[in-house]
């Protein structure tokens, strides 16, 4: 009787502790990490800018009664533009850190290494980082990935139809790009779609990002005679291939770029950077719901911030959507996170936010339509597609 009685005293106290440890873990926060460049290389501007987004999201969230009756905690780890660092900042907060989800991510190189390096883990990754098709051939059809940015593909296909609607048509392009995964990457897709649409790719040459020197390159294509000089690399690369390009006297038509509305452009050129045009996923000039009331809170939220780059709007993006989809499941729990995720159709100042197969295997893949933005008279003017652009394309380049 005794053993018995000892028995139903243990029982209790297991129900009792059980219901204790579950009230503390209803008032603990959530945790969501962000991994992301803050130092260290040519990303951390673009990580700087994302985690002012993520800030701003976050602030809205908890003033708004946070997630689930739970305040929202924002675990920011910089990767220091590394694999190897972003992989230890992982792993110590997949094991350590109590953490519901990861978002963030900006380089493709390091975003493959990490999740080449977690996936045993299984993590919920709600990613913003890496456009490389390598990651999405080899985690993109993963249940715990969900991936935000456009791919390599939606890039180039873009900077493809764009060129294909100018007039006159150019017929020749110099090519060069980031000898890394997402240089090379994009370079493939561009150099099959460009010849499918029949044009002439005069130079293909990778470089070094980071270079102090891109003269003998910018020669080299001078000597090509080019229609169409397009780069596809980072913001230190352009500014310093663009000012030196000024310098040799070479004018092509056409100065292509990716993502040409990096915060420092005018600053760094003023007009010597007028008419260089590139391709971009998102632009404060675009009609979307909520897009106008969006960069009013942010103006008041950071009034010194004039201009921005996509990864600012794009981070904030992100968390807004983890928040919703732990909102939606009702839960921390993984595996309810990632079924909310698949059926969470959301606006937000990126544009609508919905997770739906992509084209080469992705089955959680979001944001895929580009524009073309071209710099007239040192404003970011969206030129393509057409029927939403702000001035026509100024073409050849003056």
């Amino acid at each position: 009787m005794a053993k018995k009685s000892w028995l139903v005293i243990i029982i209790i106290m297991l129900l009792i502790g059980g219901t204790v440890f579950a009230q503390l873990d209803s008032k603990n926060p959530i945790r969501v990490a962000a991994i992301i460049p803050l130092s260290g290389g040519a990303f951390a501007e673009a990580g700087q800018e994302m985690r002012m987004g993520y800030l701003m999201a976050q602030s809205e969230i908890n003033n708004s009664g946070g997630i689930l009756g739970r305040k929202l905690e924002l675990v920011i780890e910089d990767d220091q533009c590394k694999p190897e660092t972003g992989i230890a900042a992982y792993m110590r907060l997949l094991t350590r850190g109590n953490i519901t989800a990861f978002v963030g991510g900006y380089s493709s190189t390091i975003t493959y290494a990490q999740c080449n390096a977690v996936q045993n883990f299984e993590p919920l990754m709600v990613w913003i980082g890496a456009s490389s098709t390598s990651v999405e051939h080899s985690f993109g059809q993963k249940k715990w990935f969900f991936h935000m940015h456009p791919w390599d593909y939606h890039r180039q296909s873009t900077v493809t139809a764009f060129l294909e609607g100018v007039s006159p048509k150019p017929k020749t392009i110099a090519l060069t790009y980031e000898d890394g995964i997402y240089g090379t990457t994009s370079a493939d897709y561009f150099k099959k779609y460009a010849r499918e649409a029949g044009f002439t790719i005069v130079l293909d040459e990778p470089h070094k990002s980071g270079s102090s020197d891109f003269t003998s390159l910018l020669t080299k294509a001078k000597a090509l005679k080019p229609d169409v000089f397009y780069d596809v690399s980072y913001a230190g690369d352009y500014i310093l291939q663009i000012k030196q390009a000024k310098e040799i006297g070479f004018n092509p038509k056409a100065f292509v770029i990716v993502a040409p509305m990096f915060p420092n452009y005018v600053q760094s050129l003023g007009d010597v950077g007028d008419y260089v045009v590139g391709v971009n996923p998102w632009a404060p000039s675009l009609k979307l719901e909520g897009l106008p009331e969006w960069k009013e809170r942010f103006a008041a939220l950071y009034p010194e911030k004039k201009s921005y780059e996509y990864w600012l709007p794009l981070a904030y993006t992100n968390l807004i959507t983890v928040a919703e989809g732990i909102k939606k499941a009702g839960s921390t729990d993984k595996d309810k996170i990632i079924i909310a995720l698949e059926q969470l159709d959301i606006v937000t100042p990126f544009g609508r936010m919905k997770f739906e197969p992509s084209d080469e295997g992705g089955v959680h893949q979001c944001f895929t339509n580009l524009v073309m933005v071209q710099w007239q008279k040192q404003q970011p003017i969206v030129v393509f597609p057409k029927d939403i652009a702000g001035a026509p394309f100024v073409y050849p380049k003056p």
